[in-house]
Formats: structure tokens, sequence, C-alpha cells
């Protein structure tokens, strides 16, 4: 569990679900982690075939579509502690918890453009 962070107090945020599931991969390995399912400003949804070590930070990638990076939008690197895995309810896919550690405001900001551009319109979820 992360640092304080309580079950009762774990979701003060709406937790937003996508419309596109972003590609997520660990930019000191260039291993594909699993697709971005969720997002919101502290943290995402992981969804994929590997249970990422619980407490242990990495530097992932969130890579933006094709047709957006033609156009001059960049990728998203941010650091993200793995707070959580679980089986996913379509199996054989596991879920991960990442929250995201010392945000720039450059990415805060990218991440909120990021929840503006994918996020369902009336999808959101309370976690």
């Amino acid at each position: 569990m992360a640092e304080g962070l309580l079950l009762s107090d774990k979701r003060e945020l709406v937790r937003r679900e996508l419309i596109y599931y972003l590609r997520v991969t660990d930019l000191l390995n260039s291993q594909e982690l699993g697709r971005m399912v969720d997002i919101h400003a502290k943290g995402l949804l992981l969804m994929g075939n590997t249970a990422l070590t619980i407490g242990r930070d990495y530097l992932i990638n969130l890579e933006l579509p094709k047709a957006l990076r033609e156009q001059g939008a960049a990728n998203i690197a941010i650091k993200a502690r793995a707070i959580w895995c679980r089986p996913s309810l379509t199996q054989p896919y596991l879920e991960n918890g990442l929250m995201f550690i010392d945000p720039t405001i450059e990415t805060q900001e990218a991440i909120e453009n990021l929840i503006q551009i994918f996020a369902l319109p009336d999808g959101t979820m309370k976690f």
C-alpha cells in the first residue's frame, strides 16, 4: 500500500475511463507493461499480462496515438509507483494500480489534456 494510503481513504478522485487504451511501456527497458484503462490526476489503472512489483517505482511512457504525435503532441514520461495488483475480471489479464510520483507542472498539464481528449464524456467511475 502507498505511504499513508488507507483503504478507507483510497478513492478521493474520480477515475476517468478512456475511449482509447494507451500503450504503457517501461522507459528503462522498453518493455510493454500493458494498456492504460483509466486515469486521474494522481494515478492510473493499467491492464496487461504483467504483474508489477508492489512498491517499486517505474519510469513509464504513456504512448499517444500516432495521429496526435504527428500533430506535435509528445508521449508522456512519468515516474509512477505500483501500489496494487489483482486479477482482472477480463481474464487472463491483470490490473495494476499506479500512483504518479512528483509529476512536474508540465506533466500534470499533459495528463489533464490527455483526460480531456480520451476520457468518456459520461464514463466516470468512483473508486
